[in-house]
C-alpha cells in the first residue's frame, strides 16, 4: 500500500463547482469551523423555554441557524482531514457534498427578525430532519480494511459524527417544539415538557414503554422481563431529560438481551433501577451465554468490526435509520448529557449492562470535539450562558442570553449480538 498517498488530506474536494467558487466556499467553512461549539445544559434548554416569547423565539432562531453552522462546519472539517483513498469514496464523497450543500443553505438564509421569518426558517429546519445527513456506513466499513488494526481514526471519525447528528437533532427539534407552543399559545410548561424535555421523566414509565415497544416486536413466546425497584427507594424516581433518547437507550438493551435470551431459551431478563441525589441507575441482566473476550473487545469498534465483515448492508439502505450501530448509538447517547454505559460478560453465562443518568442537568452536549471547552463538561454557577448571535455579525454586535441558574433536584443493533453461544 502507498502510505504517502493513503496519508494525503483532502484539503479541496469537491467536484461539483469551480475552483473560485469551491475556494470561497472552503474559506466561509473554515471560518465557521475556527469557531468553537456552545454546547448547552439540559437546565440551560429547560429555562430558556421557559421564559419563550416571540421576541425570544426569533433570537432563538439566529443562535440555532448560527450553532448549526458552526457544528456543521466542524463535521466538514472532519471529512476534509480524512485520507484521500477514504474520502474519494462515492459513498464518502457523497455524504460529504451533502453536508456542503446543506451547510451552503443554512450559511444563505437570511437572519430572522420577525415571527414570519422564524416560520421560514422552522421550515428549514423541518426539512433538515426529513432530509437528515447521511452516515457514509457503506464508505466507511469498506476503508475499514486500508487502515493499520492500531488505528482508530474511522471510529474517532463515526463517533463525531454521530454525536454531531444527534446535537443537530437537539436543536432543530427543540425550537420546532418552543416555536408551536407559541405560535398556538400554548404553556411551555404543559404538564411538564419544555419543549423536547420532559422534567417529570419516570424512570419506571420509560423502561415500561420500552418493554412494551420490545414485545411488540416479537412474535411467539416472549421472556419476562422483571423490572425491579431497588429497596432503598422511596416513591417515584423522577428527572428532567430527553424522553425519547432514553426509551431508544433501553429499547436497544432490552431488545438484544430477549432476542438472545429466546435464542437461548432463557425465560427472565431483570432490570434494576435505583437512583441517588445526582444519577439514576439501570442495570438489564440476561443469561443467554454472554460474549467471548474476542468478541467483547471489539464491541465498541466500528472499525474492527467492519474488518471482520459483521456489517451487511445489502439489507441495509442509504435511507434506513437503522445503520446496524444500535448498541454504538446508545452509549452515545447514554454519554451525550454526562452519563454512560458499560457492558459486563461472562462469557458461558451471561451479561449485564449498566446505564448511568445524570438527573441534575448541568452537563454540557458532549460532542466529542477536542477543544478547551470540552475538558470539563459541567458547566460552572456563574457561566451558564450561551452566545447568541446571527454570523456574520461584529464581535459589538454579538448579544448573550443570561440563563436562570436554578438547580434541579429532583434502532436495532442488527446482527450485534452481545450474548452468543
Amino acid at each position: 500500500m502507498n502510505y504517502r498517498l493513503f496519508h494525503t488530506r483532502r484539503l479541496f474536494h469537491s467536484t461539483l463547482h469551480s475552483r473560485s467558487l469551491q475556494f470561497y466556499q472552503n474559506k466561509v467553512i473554515e471560518d465557521y469551523a475556527n469557531q468553537a461549539v456552545n454546547p448547552a445544559t439540559l437546565r440551560q434548554f429547560i429555562f430558556f423555554g421557559r421564559q419563550m416569547n416571540l421576541n425570544r423565539l426569533v433570537t432563538s432562531a439566529n443562535w440555532v441557524r448560527n450553532e448549526l453552522l458552526i457544528r456543521l462546519a466542524h463535521r466538514i472539517r472532519g471529512f476534509q482531514q480524512l485520507p484521500f483513498i477514504v474520502g474519494s469514496h462515492p459513498d464518502v464523497d457523497e455524504a460529504y457534498q451533502d453536508y456542503c450543500d446543506t451547510f451552503q443553505t443554512f450559511r444563505q438564509f437570511p437572519p430572522c427578525r420577525t415571527q414570519e421569518d422564524n416560520a421560514q426558517f422552522c421550515q428549514l429546519l423541518r426539512d433538515l430532519l426529513q432530509r437528515g445527513l447521511r452516515v457514509p456506513q457503506r464508505g466507511l466499513c469498506e476503508s475499514a480494511a486500508l487502515y493499520p488494526p492500531d488505528q482508530h481514526d474511522l471510529d474517532l471519525f463515526l463517533n463525531r459524527m454521530l454525536r454531531s447528528r444527534i446535537s443537530r437533532q437537539i436543536l432543530a427539534k427543540q425550537h420546532l417544539a418552543l416555536t408551536e407552543a407559541c405560535e398556538h399559545h400554548t404553556s411551555l410548561n404543559y404538564e411538564g415538557n419544555v419543549g423536547i424535555i420532559f422534567v417529570n421523566c419516570s424512570a419506571l414509565e420509560i423502561v415500561k414503554s420500552a418493554q412494551t415497544l420490545v414485545y411488540q416486536g416479537l412474535k411467539g413466546e416472549k421472556p419476562e422481563i422483571k423490572v425491579m425497584l431497588h429497596q432503598s427507594q422511596e416513591g417515584e424516581i423522577v428527572f428532567a431529560y430527553v424522553p425519547e433518547q432514553l426509551e431508544s437507550i433501553l429499547y436497544e438493551l432490552l431488545d438484544n438481551a430477549v432476542r438472545y435470551s429466546i435464542r437461548q431459551k432463557k425465560k427472565m431478563v431483570e432490570v434494576t433501577v435505583s437512583a441517588n441525589a445526582t444519577d439514576v441507575y439501570f442495570r438489564i441482566s440476561d443469561r443467554a451465554g454472554g460474549m467471548t473476550q474476542d468478541r467483547y473487545e471489539r464491541l465498541w469498534s466500528y472499525q474492527a468490526r467492519a474488518r471482520l465483515g459483521e456489517f451487511d448492508y445489502e439489507r441495509i439502505s442509504h435511507e434506513s435509520n437503522n445503520l446496524g450501530i444500535g448498541l454504538m448509538m446508545s452509549r452515545i447517547y447514554a454519554e451525550y448529557w454526562g452519563g454512560e454505559l458499560q457492558v459486563i460478560t461472562m462469557d458461558g453465562h451471561g451479561t449485564d449492562v449498566y446505564v448511568r443518568i445524570p438527573r441534575l442537568g448541568t452537563n454540557t452536549e458532549n460532542l466529542g470535539i477536542t477543544h478547551p471547552a470540552f475538558h470539563d463538561t459541567t458547566a460552572k454557577p456563574g457561566e451558564e450562558k450561551i452566545r447568541l448571535h446571527s454570523d456574520p455579525a461584529p464581535k459589538t454586535q454579538t448579544t448573550q442570553l443570561e440563563w436562570v441558574d436554578t438547580s434541579l433536584t429532583h434502532k436495532a443493533f442488527a446482527g450485534n449480538s452481545w450474548s452468543e453461544k
